[in-house]
């Protein structure tokens, strides 16, 4: 049997003045991004789902028919021009003739100019285009803001179980199990979707503690379950401004519609009923680096909540930056994304001393630039590889040309010319910089991060900043939700709905 694999993700925040180009999209590696056989070979090996699902289906014996594959870092919204050419090209190179059945890796929280629900066009575009008997699966990011669109334009929707996401592989693995067994005629979905309307806030998103690990555990209990075939939650992505918006669970069961909508009913209800534990908790940035300073034992990890690059920030915010420099710590180290500062140094040179204004240029939200006096230490390519299972199963990064400008208090300031969210601790350690020989590290990010720099943390802090990735819901305006929802508003829950 033939399996088709596709891949179109980007997690968009609308809260950004910022469009996403196709640029964005294209790896410079390749000419036309990845597709045919450069795709095969650009996963095989690797922790993404797409790995899995390769590794997956040639154990199966079946024949995998590799498509396109367009990614790109979270940013703002998606150009009209880039969705068309790339959703255009995974429709019209997806045909019946040449596959059995299609395995799509979409995000869950692409919004464009033209679609608030990117994700849902793209499947009811594949649906309309192959009919309802020809298999679709999708795999997608814990942060999906899944809607009805999606639900019933897939066969079955997989959404990765933890956050930060360290089971990506894993549920390649599974999204191509489900095709195998859908192809064979063992497998009839049944599914039910529900959405509590709720949000979750991204301070309380980690799965491995409470309260999320509450719901997982749930989740854990279903899918132990032999009368359900695979049962998913995902938290959703605040930061997108549409009206799928929140929390939302799926159960799958072969062929038995009412269980199915039974075990959703329970797992969904009693999520709901925990919804005031999953409110903001940070701390303010003078509080979290005085504790950072006065740390006996270090490194002291602060994760800038407002910018989380992995959000779609713009990882230059100087908040934490400029706190650092009133209270004289020293020793510290933090990365930004700054090209401008970054070319000045490589210009310069190793060796040579000169005085930077250091990030708050991407836009207007995050900061004012940071003036300091400082030495070029290094300079790389920006690219390393990271074998280790981090957030979004990538083992290829590339930051861009990068530098290491350090000041006279030993504060290493990384400088980079591609944003790039901090999955890996390569960021730091490629270009020389040890983190256990640090006394406070910052972080652009909540959860992503922790994985790579939790090992090597005394304490991990969540620092409510300011940016368009604020854990601060007041500080943002919602103008398409089409529901009351908890926290915004407190809405009546009543088991079985499921209408975004």
């Amino acid at each position: 049997m033939k399996i088709g694999l596709t891949c179109f993700m980007h997690e968009s925040n609308n809260f950004i003045k910022k469009t996403t180009p196709l640029d964005n999209f294209k790896d410079p590696s390749f000419g036309d991004f990845l597709y045919g056989d450069y795709l095969i070979d650009y996963f095989r090996g690797g922790n993404h789902e797409l790995s899995g699902s390769i590794d997956e289906i040639e154990r199966q014996g079946n024949t995998i028919i590799p498509k396109f594959c367009g990614i790109a870092t979270p940013s703002g919204t998606v150009e009209k021009s880039a969705f068309d050419y790339i959703v255009n090209r995974i429709v019209d190179e997806i045909n019946d003739d040449e596959m059995d059945g299609l395995i799509i890796n979409l995000h869950g929280a692409t919004v464009s100019e033209e679609y608030l629900d990117v994700d849902g066009e793209v499947l009811l575009r594949l649906r309309n285009k192959m009919g309802p008997e020809f298999p679709i699966i999708c795999t997608l990011d814990k942060h999906a803001n899944i809607s009805s669109k999606m639900f019933d334009n897939a066969d079955i929707l997989v959404v990765f179980r933890t956050c930060p996401h360290l089971d990506t592989y894993d549920r390649g693995v599974e999204a191509a199990k489900l095709m195998d067994q859908i192809l064979k005629k063992e497998l009839i979905p049944a599914g039910t979707f529900i959405a509590p309307p709720m949000m979750i806030n991204m301070t309380k998103q980690n799965t491995f503690e409470e309260p999320v690990s509450k719901i997982i555990e749930d989740m854990d209990y279903l899918s132990n379950d032999t009368s359900v075939v695979t049962a998913s939650f995902a938290l959703g992505f605040p930061f997108a401004d549409v009206p799928e918006l929140g929390a939302s669970f799926l159960v799958y069961t072969n062929n038995n519609l009412e269980l199915s909508r039974e075990k959703c009913e329970w797992v969904s209800t009693r999520a709901w009923e925990n919804r005031k534990e999953y409110n903001l908790d940070a701390y303010e940035v003078e509080e979290a680096v005085k504790i950072a300073n006065e740390s006996e034992a270090f490194p002291v990890i602060l994760n800038d909540v407002g910018d989380n690059t992995g959000g779609g920030s713009s990882a230059d915010s100087t908040f934490l930056l400029h706190e650092i420099v009133k209270q004289n710590v020293e020793n510290y180290c933090t990365v930004f994304f700054d090209p401008e500062s970054a070319s000045k140094c490589i210009d310069s040179g190793i060796g040579s001393t000169l005085t930077l204004n250091i990030g708050g240029k991407v836009d207007d939200q995050h900061g004012s630039p940071v003036k300091l006096e400082g030495k070029v230490i290094n300079i790389t390519d920006g690219k390393w590889e990271d074998t280790e299972i981090r957030h979004g199963g990538y083992t290829k990064y590339n930051q861009g040309n990068t530098v290491l400008f350090e000041t006279k208090d030993r504060g290493s300031i990384i400088l980079t010319t591609l944003r790039q969210p901090p999955q890996s601790i390569g960021q730091i350690t490629h270009i020389g910089i040890d983190p256990s020989k640090k006394k406070l590290i910052t972080t652009r990010g909540v959860i992503l991060p922790r994985p790579a720099y939790d090992p090597f943390a005394a304490k991990t802090m969540l620092v409510n900043t300011k940016g368009t990735t604020t854990a601060d819901l007041k500080n943002l305006t919602f103008n398409n939700i089409k529901r009351d929802l908890y926290p915004l508003q407190n809405p009546i829950f009543k088991p079985g709905f499921n209408e975004v």
